[in-house]
């Protein structure tokens, strides 16, 4: 842990500005100035002295601020996020609520960890901040006394925070790499006049910003995913635990901030906690009334819990085995189902999650007869509200899956009989001895006259023919014309 953030309202800047504007932050040069020059009964809290004058030294990268307020202004302003940020709880004109607004904030918006110091002591603010703490899972630690404070132990205590996860210099290597990505990818974009962008993106900015994050995929390249190495160093986990699920919903699923509805949405259509996966096309959604007859699609997905599973079930619906990603065929169910695991229980939140399949027969849509022109959002079609959104490439695959189930042709099934034989020919050669010829069995001989199995007897060769493990030089010439002609002939091979 080295940069850390003080935000407490107590340091004696007034020193150097008097009644002129106040900076929205000060480095440590600032404050250690301060430090040796401001006379101790001059600073209102000792403790916050002895923390700048610790905070000052070589082993951190200390910024200070005044107000919660400039801590956010500085966030918004592009500031790489500190390690940690040492909050005092009071300061003119706030309350409870601002100060927990400001925290929720700093905590949604940057991968920081808080710790919270007051003179008011523990007791006086931890019960305010419960709900922040439940919800940031381990980066709100424990609200300390101003006195009990130290940088020697905030470092301990962030260490224990850090320890197992990504933060760090690990969290700072993604950042890097990830914003050197990005400006790399702007300066290409950048130089590409305004009006191609718009004829290539059709002036739709979601166009635009696909375009932007798969150039941003590239730019990170194979440098930047060595960088990144580190997060894959350990041992794979052979079991599901809580964790695993979390990361799971984290990789599929996310909160969009805005109010519109997207396809891949997850909406929820009532209060047995079924959803609906929204399969209008993106650019039917843009163009609501226009493309769509003001309709909305999307796809019934229930919840694999038992009032789910016996639903299923009555449908002639059994799962009993699951396949290899979520569109595979799981079990007896075939394609009749998607698999949807660890879907977030609330929006916005992680804390409990729950398994879901698509129907993907499961079809229906509602007439928004008041629909406005242009983008549908959530405001138009309430009581639908959003649970979260599945990410790409998941969205595209399940897409894609459901497509193929719905506009199937129908292919006939093979004979029983038929996919028996076919299944013994794809196995290949066995490496058991031939049999006498006077055992072998038909078996043996079909798979002879196909080509596949135990090889017929090969005639002698003759002693002017190649050596065995030789090609001729007909074979050779026939060999390299395939090779650089592998279209050559193919109605004969």
């Amino acid at each position: 842990m080295k940069r850390v953030w003080v935000v407490d309202d107590r340091i004696p800047v007034h020193v150097l500005h008097g009644s002129g504007p106040i900076p929205i932050r000060f480095e440590a040069d600032v404050v250690r100035y301060l430090v040796e020059h401001v006379p101790a009964e001059q600073w209102e809290e000792r403790p916050v002295l002895e923390l700048c004058r610790a905070l000052c030294g070589a082993d951190f990268t200390a910024t200070f601020f005044l107000s919660p307020e400039q801590m956010l202004r500085a966030l918004d302003q592009g500031a790489t996020p500190p390690h940690a940020v040492i909050f005092d709880w009071e300061y003119p004109g706030s309350t409870d609520e601002t100060n927990r607004a400001a925290l929720d904030r700093l905590l949604r918006g940057s991968f920081v960890y808080v710790q919270i110091y007051t003179h008011l002591g523990h007791d006086a603010v931890e019960p305010k901040v419960a709900h922040l703490r439940d919800l940031f899972r381990g980066r709100l630690l424990p609200t300390k006394g101003k006195a009990e404070v130290t940088p020697a132990q905030l470092r301990e205590d962030i260490l224990q925070a850090w320890r197992g996860t990504i933060a760090g210099d690990l969290a700072d290597k993604v950042r890097s790499e990830t914003f050197a990505a990005v400006e790399r990818t702007l300066i290409d974009i950048g130089g590409v006049p305004k009006a191609v962008l718009a004829a290539m993106t059709q002036s739709t900015a979601e166009n635009l910003l696909h375009l932007v994050l798969a150039k941003v995929r590239d730019e990170i390249g194979d440098a930047g995913f060595e960088a990144l190495n580190a997060v894959f160093g350990g041992s794979q986990l052979a079991e599901s635990t809580e964790d695993v699920r979390r990361l799971m919903s984290v990789w599929y699923y996310y909160f969009p901030v805005d109010d519109r509805v997207r396809r891949g949405d997850l909406i929820e259509l009532g209060a047995n906690g079924d959803l609906g996966f929204v399969v209008t096309p993106p650019c039917d959604l843009v163009s609501f009334p226009k493309k769509t007859g003001r309709r909305l699609t999307w796809l019934r997905a229930i919840r694999l819990d038992a009032n789910g599973i016996t639903a299923l079930k009555t449908a002639g619906i059994k799962i009993d085995d699951i396949g290899g990603s979520i569109i595979a065929g799981h079990g007896t169910a075939g394609d009749t189902v998607i698999l949807l695991p660890n879907v977030p229980l609330e929006p916005g939140r992680r804390d409990s999650v729950a398994d879901y399949v698509v129907l993907c027969h499961g079809w229906d849509n509602q007439l928004y007869e008041a629909a406005p022109g242009g983008l549908l959002s959530y405001g138009t079609i309430a009581p639908f509200t959003r649970r979260c959104t599945l990410a790409d490439p998941y969205a595209s695959g399940v897409i894609a899956k459901i497509m193929s189930v719905i506009s199937s042709p129908g292919t006939p099934d093979l004979p029983k009989g038929e996919r028996a034989r076919l299944k013994v020919a794809a196995a290949g050669p066995t490496t058991t001895a031939a049999a006498p010829p006077a055992a072998a069995s038909a078996s043996d001989a079909t798979a002879r006259s196909v080509g596949i199995g135990t090889p017929a007897v090969q005639p002698q060769v003759a002693d002017d023919s190649p050596a065995a493990g030789q090609t001729s030089q007909a074979a050779s010439d026939d060999v390299a014309s395939i090779k650089s002609d592998p279209l050559k002939d193919e109605g004969t091979r």
